[in-house]
């Protein structure tokens, strides 16, 4: 497909003429300046090459035509000999001008296609430098794939592993909650025997206590009526005193007897309330004995439940803290 020109011929002609009417030689630069710099240099040389062809022709033309006069052909060939060697002058002057830009350019060109190149061989050097760095980059990036596969297989194992760790975890939950529910459950049977235990020796003792009391006040009763007897025999003893003190003698003998059997019995019911006394003291230290134990198995069940809320919280923090050992570090 042919290309586009930016600029027309018509425009470049226009401008040549412009510049011939002037006086001036229509060069590349000034009818380049002219048309705005439009097109490209060897287009627009090409159409002011045509131009002057044009010219030429139409001069030419001009000359052979049978109506002119042969003077004034002969004149205009005068003229046109010293306007077409000025403009030929003037062309070669701007050829020259326009080489010599030209030759300047093309030094410059030089210059720029050596630094062109020398670029080209430094990216060219760049270019392998980032090809042997992409290669070494491709070979970590292959290194690195290997590596994440195996961290990823060793995630899995590690998520095998943790689900092993959660499940025996639970079951192990259960197995403390089944021991704790074991151990309150023979907690409260061991409250309740000895709440029953502590019923019967409270029991025990009130009937000793009840047994120690009726003792005594029985003790009490005999020994209120034999001293009543013994005052109602001193009161005898007494009246018959007068009448007989031999009789009296005797009697106050038997009343000495008396006495002293009855301070013998009086002492052994003494004897007997303190051991009563002995004995009740004794269930109510049994009682005590009884009510320490109950709180001290109260106290052991508390403390092995404590155990057991301190063994679930160990386990439930043991569980993350051994995780991330057994987890490769990325």
């Amino acid at each position: 497909m042919a290309r586009t020109s930016a600029v027309e011929y018509e425009r470049v002609a226009e401008a040549c003429s412009s510049l011939f009417l002037e006086g001036k030689s229509p060069s590349f630069e000034s009818v380049y300046e002219l048309i705005g710099r439009k097109g490209g240099a060897k287009v627009v040389q090409g159409m002011i090459a045509d131009w002057r062809k044009e010219m030429a022709n139409r001069f030419m033309a001009g000359r052979t035509n049978p109506d002119l006069p042969e003077a004034l052909i002969t004149e205009a060939d005068k003229v046109l000999s010293v306007v077409w060697r000025l403009a030929l002058e003037k062309s070669d002057a701007a050829y020259a001008d326009e080489r010599s830009r030209l030759d300047q350019a093309r030094i410059d060109m030089a210059a720029a296609v050596t630094q062109a190149q020398e670029r080209a061989a430094e990216f060219e050097r760049e270019a392998l430098s980032l090809q042997g760095e992409r290669q070494a980059l491709q070979a970590r990036l292959q290194a690195n794939q290997a590596e994440i596969e195996d961290l990823r297989q060793r995630l899995s194992d590690t998520t095998t592993l943790l689900r092993a760790r959660d499940e025996q975890i639970g079951q192990m939950r259960e197995d403390g909650a089944r021991l704790a529910n074991t151990l309150e459950s023979e907690r409260r049977n061991h409250e309740v025997e000895l709440l029953a235990e502590r019923d019967r020796h409270e029991q025990a003792v009130n009937a000793e206590r009840q047994r120690a009391h009726e003792s005594v006040e029985r003790e009490r009763e005999i020994a209120a009526g034999e001293r009543q007897y013994l005052m109602r025999q001193t009161d005898e003893i007494r009246q018959a005193a007068k009448a007989n003190e031999a009789v009296l003698k005797e009697q106050l003998h038997e009343a000495k007897a008396f006495a002293e059997s009855f301070q013998a019995r009086a002492g052994r019911a003494e004897s007997e309330a303190a051991f009563w006394r002995g004995k009740a003291e004794a269930a109510a230290e049994e009682s005590n004995r009884w009510q320490r134990v109950s709180e001290e198995a109260a106290g052991k069940i508390d403390g092995l439940q404590g155990r057991i809320r301190i063994l679930e919280h160990e386990l439930a923090q043991r569980a993350p803290e051994e995780s991330p050992t057994e987890k490769p570090a990325n």
